[in-house]
């Protein structure tokens, strides 16, 4: 087996953009995005929550997010990958920030998504097998108006960011 060495920025910008398009399409529950970051036989590992399969995961997840949630913002941090041949594993410093239903409430959820890359060919680098790694939870009550004026987001294609840019 070969030594895991830093990517190449051709890999890292491609895996970037997979944890990207995970996060956009969670937040704007976009199935098609999301699915694009695993490959097809790509498992997912919620905990007790949810393990299996992406298909499985995505009906679990957008159920989740539709029930529960009225909005969500998923952000990355501190992104490591090491690659060893057609594989890599990734880490991924998260803060998610979930809008509580009906309450208003904003839960901020602290983890790490560690996930294992591969690289297929036709297909390029893309989640194999994702790990959760919760680190801490806090819950604030209550929100506040958003800035007047502003565009509001949609949790799905008629979100915005959909739109032409200018």
């Amino acid at each position: 087996m070969s030594e895991c060495s830093r990517p190449t920025a051709e890999v890292e910008r491609e895996i970037t953009a997979a944890l990207h398009r995970y996060c956009r399409g969670i937040d704007r529950m976009d199935a098609e995005l999301i699915r694009s970051a695993y490959h097809v036989d790509g498992l997912d590992d919620h905990g007790d929550l949810f393990r299996g399969g992406v298909e499985d995961y995505l009906e679990w997840v957008l159920a989740l997010l539709a029930d529960r949630f009225t909005s969500t913002m998923h952000t990355l941090s501190n992104i490591s990958i090491e690659v060893s041949g057609e594989t890599a594993a990734v880490e991924s410093y998260l803060i998610a920030y979930h809008v509580v239903a009906g309450s208003g409430a904003v839960r901020i959820f602290g983890a790490r998504y560690c996930d294992r890359f591969t690289h297929r060919p036709g297909v390029g680098w893309r989640i194999a097998h994702r790990r959760l790694v919760s680190e801490w939870q806090v819950e604030h009550g209550g929100t506040v108006p958003t800035p007047p004026g502003t565009d509001l987001a949609a949790r799905d294609r008629t979100d915005p960011s959909y739109g032409e840019l200018h």
